[in-house]
């Protein structure tokens, strides 16, 4: 289970997943992608910029700018929830180069796609695309933490989860402090519905950054799902009433309080 899913379990969100699962085609030929969607789901700007991309993707005769393009499609289609597209757009990638940074880019567009797919299938298939990358790079350089939490939660999709859990554990081993590799063993104890380790990992993360307004809307959320409603209620207030969060966590924190003033 990912950020974005353990958000929509809560209940949030609803609203996003109906746009999200309106019609989108993608259609592919040998040099480029196109992407269809509907008009008010992307902002004039980001439509020009898809077109002005596509057409530069598709007359360019430079390998490595033609990656750096199809690596900048892949992120806007990214920001509008087109997954399938961006996933394309990362096959496009590898069959353009091998090199070790095309490999990255490639990977983590397949990561990126992974983490924001609420579909468990596509999930599952994305992740193994951003393994088998992740496992390429790491054969190369061991010891790149970066590289090892994000394998270690493609490998929650696996038959074999805890050897991810095992990754993130040696991550931590040798950089006690490492955001990511907390964050994540938090977002796994809230997973297999462990809400006390949850919030200690939670904790640990806003003793580090009392601003990291992810971690604290996660604590909300460990506390709600245990059973902790004033605390979690106090909590989302507190993110909600924060002028610098994002903008998304406010919104569904707002959500969750009034689920939890129902209860």
């Amino acid at each position: 289970m990912n950020r974005q899913q353990i958000i929509l379990t809560v209940g949030a969100l609803l609203v996003v997943i109906l746009l999200y699962q309106l019609p989108r085609v993608v259609v592919e030929n040998e040099t480029t992608v196109e992407v269809e969607t509907h008009d008010f789901s992307i902002s004039d700007t980001d439509q020009a910029t898809f077109t002005a991309l596509r057409q530069q993707l598709k007359e360019s005769s430079d390998t490595k700018k033609s990656i750096n393009f199809a690596d900048s499609l892949a992120k806007l289609s990214l920001k509008y929830q087109l997954i399938d597209s961006a996933a394309s757009y990362a096959r496009m990638i590898l069959t353009l180069d091998g090199s070790r940074e095309a490999v990255a880019k490639a990977s983590m567009i397949y990561y990126q796609a992974f983490q924001a797919t609420t579909d468990a299938e596509q999930s599952k298939e994305l992740a193994l695309e951003a393994k088998a990358g992740f496992e390429a790079l790491l054969v190369e350089d061991p010891q790149n933490n970066f590289l090892k939490n994000k394998l270690a939660m493609t490998l929650m999709t696996t038959d074999n989860p805890m050897s991810g859990v095992q990754i993130l554990r040696e991550v931590l081993a040798s950089d006690p402090e490492n955001r990511e590799a907390i964050l994540n063993l938090g977002l796994l104890a809230i997973r297999s519905r462990q809400f006390d380790r949850a919030e200690e990992r939670f904790i640990n993360l806003l003793e580090l950054d009392s601003t990291d307004y992810e971690a604290l809307f996660y604590y909300g959320v460990s506390l709600s799902e245990g059973g902790k409603s004033e605390e979690a209620k106090a909590v989302f207030e507190k993110l909600v009433s924060t002028s610098d969060a994002d903008p998304a966590l406010k919104a569904t924190a707002s959500s969750l309080i009034k689920e939890l003033e129902n209860i």
